[in-house]
């Protein structure tokens, strides 16, 4: 079986773009709302207050009284904010905004609804809504936000020191070639996931008929993040065709799960553009295959280590910034469980918070293996034999005075 080498994986990759153009190029037409409010979400604190506008989308021909209904059960009361006063728009007031006051009674999250009478010629939609989120503490909100970022720089710079240590040694002796692999492919059905939630209008209108209520799950720093990587695993990947290799390649295992995720979007895809598949669907295929290698992708270089009983060639850099990301996602999820008393959002979560748990899991092993286990592998190195990967027997080098 021929092994797949790495211009065949970026042929194979960017293969999919054209065809995830034609099946997202569908021409959609925004919903209409008959009520607007500006902005249509916002965060109060307990005790605090902030506003919001409402007005009329079109021209009525008689004064319009709007109530409020607040949670998915449209209840006319609540205990999260102050409830909201009743108002009219006279007559051919479409340009007429009214100011809400909002005023926050107790941490949580509120989707406040409309009844509007007489019926409105623009029915009344699902999307015609205010979200209102109250925090406990507006610093504790500055705090959570201020994580956020550090894991985010955390997690972007964790690319760089293997880079860097590949382009110091000029050599990827020690770096599993099925890591980086997976790597590539996981980060591109990342971006692919990023990018139709953030820019594609027919997948956020799928998204918003099964989530009525819901918040599109990404925004442009996740798209910068996952174009990020992608770009950054390929750099990885052009190193290893310019520097020191010895016989290191993809295994047959690797390939083979490569060839089937590859044939698994591929198929999906055209189907897609076919309509046979809804696009949002398709989407979440791709989610679903960047979740498996997410779960998998460091064994390979976890087997490597332990088979060259040496962490030499894999960066530990890499790992410990991954180490504080991961960490600190976790702290921003619990932090805002408190803040919103919303602990069903790490349950909503599930997956985002398995992966931190999942990786941080794997980057114990690796801290383990560079400090503990294997942290005599630079006297190997000096005593002139460099230990390969794979099944190879070891080797002498030469060795720099």
């Amino acid at each position: 079986m021929k092994l797949i080498n790495s211009e065949e994986i970026f042929v194979l990759i960017f293969s999919f773009i054209i065809i995830l153009h034609v099946a997202g190029s569908e021409k959609i037409v925004a919903n209409n709302h008959a009520l607007l409010f500006d902005p249509a979400s916002l965060t109060v604190a307990v005790d605090y207050n902030t506003s919001t506008t409402i007005q009329l989308v079109s021209e009525q021909d008689e004064s319009v009284h709007v109530s409020f209904v607040y949670g998915e059960d449209q209840s006319h009361s609540t205990d999260y904010i102050k409830p909201l006063e009743s108002i009219n728009f006279p007559r051919h007031s479409s340009h007429l905004q009214i100011v809400l006051q909002i005023t926050g009674l107790r941490p949580g999250h509120l989707i406040v609804g409309c009844n509007a009478s007489p019926i409105l010629n623009s029915s009344l939609t699902e999307q015609d809504f205010l979200r209102i989120n109250i925090a406990r503490s507006t610093k504790l909100d500055r705090i959570i936000n201020t994580i956020g970022w550090l894991s985010f720089i955390a997690w972007s710079c964790s690319f760089y020191p293997q880079i860097f240590l590949n382009f110091r040694r000029q050599s990827v002796v020690g770096l599993s070639f099925d890591f980086l692999a997976l790597n590539i492919m996981g980060y591109f059905c990342y971006s692919i996931y990023n990018i139709a939630f953030y820019s594609w209008r027919n997948v956020q209108d799928g998204y918003t008929k099964l989530h009525p209520h819901g918040v599109i799950p990404v925004l442009l720093n996740d798209v910068v993040f996952g174009l990020h990587g992608f770009i950054a695993s390929f750099i990885t990947i052009f190193q290893c065709l310019l520097f020191k290799h010895s016989k290191q390649h993809v295994s047959y295992t690797t390939s083979i799960l490569l060839v089937l995720f590859i044939l698994f979007l591929s198929i999906t895809t055209i189907l897609t553009s076919v309509d046979r598949i809804d696009l949002l669907l398709l989407i979440y295929f791709y989610s679903y295959v960047k979740l498996i290698i997410s779960c998998i992708k460091y064994i390979p270089q976890v087997i490597m280590n332990y088979r060259r009983k040496s962490t030499e060639g894999w960066s530990i850099g890499n790992i410990l910034l991954d180490f504080l990301g991961g960490i600190f996602s976790l702290i921003q999820m619990f932090l805002l469980a408190i803040n919103y008393n919303d602990w069903l959002s790490i349950i909503g979560s599930i997956a985002k918070f398995s992966l931190a748990i999942v990786s941080i899991g794997f980057d114990i092993i690796f801290i383990v293996q560079h400090y503990i286990l294997y942290k005599n592998s630079q006297q190997q190195q000096t005593d002139g034999y460099e230990i390969l990967d794979n099944n190879e027997e070891t080797t002498p080098v030469a060795v720099n005075a």
